[in-house]
């Protein structure tokens, strides 16, 4: 048991990473097995579909942030795996694009044109030290190299909603350092929608109107975290359950508190079966000191499956 309380802390803060993970990258959305394909959608936000525009105007609909066109990318040749190779894929978004209704799908032929330009070039010029720099050093290469293709105008058309959430997760970061951390809870909320709204600017409104609530929840959590390592277990429980109702609503939040206390009887449970087998352990280990190696082990293992189960 001491080895389990000497870690218990560790484990609980691996356990918030997966849920920040969770809550923050990964999707649900169950993919296809014909769909796989390297790539992933990058940000768990909603943003619509080439193939279901009606719009007469897509590229309004780009420059708003409804379609993200770098994501659609990913998303469009994912589609394509397993049933044709990279040059048929192309071909198939291409004839996709102009099946579109509206007055913006030549112009958005000649963006995919000039991007699988851009993609075989980059291929061909990638720095011979591109895998010891950092993550940021890549990302801040790889920004420079498509203005330069492309220039500013068709670069922020094409990249620009990616670039605003990744600009805008740095910024999270930042709210966890002593500059935000001692500000009250509802001044650093504040200080970040200003943050949030100004970063992502013309895509601000498509963002909020499709933020997830289990993002909003999410986040919110994040910016209180300092706040709740100063507070009494039923005051940061009260909070809590106050934050679920607002962004999930009553029955959701009821049902999210059941799996929270289920999730933790069976940690309990399973830290005391964990007690019982160790104890087992060492008192067999007493009682018989004699046996070879191999009898020790089976012994123990014996006894693992009995407390702990296969």
């Amino acid at each position: 048991m001491e080895f389990l309380k000497r870690y218990r802390i560790p484990l609980i803060a691996l356990i918030a990473a997966i849920l920040v993970y969770r809550l923050f990258f990964y999707s649900t959305e169950k993919i296809p097995e014909r769909s796989k394909s390297t790539g992933i959608e990058r940000f768990p936000y909603p943003t619509d579909r080439l193939s279901e525009s009606h719009s007469d105007y897509i590229l309004a609909d780009v420059q708003a942030g409804r379609i993200d066109l770098a994501l659609e990318l990913v998303r469009l040749r994912r589609d394509c795996a397993g049933e044709v190779d990279e040059q048929g894929c192309n071909e198939r978004i291409r004839k996709l694009i102009q099946n579109l209704p509206g007055k913006d799908k030549q112009r958005l032929i000649e963006i995919f044109d000039q991007y699988l330009q851009f993609e075989a070039k980059m291929r061909q010029s990638v720095p011979e030290n591109f895998d010891k720099l950092s993550y940021p050093e890549k990302y801040k290469l790889m920004k420079k190299a498509r203005r330069e293709f492309f220039g500013e105008d068709n670069a922020k058309l094409i990249f620009g909603v990616e670039e605003a959430r990744i600009a805008l997760q740095e910024e999270q970061s930042r709210f966890n350092t002593p500059e935000y951390a001692n500000l009250p809870a509802e001044e650093r909320l504040r200080m970040y929608e200003e943050k949030k709204k100004e970063i992502l600017g013309q895509y601000y409104q498509s963002t909020i109107e499709r933020e997830p609530a289990d993002i909003k929840y999410g986040t919110d959590m994040m910016l209180r975290q300092s706040d709740f390592a100063k507070m009494p277990e039923t005051e940061r429980s009260r909070i809590q359950s106050e934050m679920r109702v607002k962004y999930f609503g009553a029955a959701q939040a009821q049902k999210m508190e059941q799996e929270e206390k289920q999730a933790l009887q069976a940690d309990s449970e399973a830290l005391g079966k964990m007690d019982q087998f160790l104890a087992a352990e060492r008192e067999f280990i007493q009682k018989n000191p004699g046996l070879t190696d191999e009898a020790r082990r089976n012994g123990i293992e014996d006894l693992r499956k009995k407390i702990l189960g296969q």
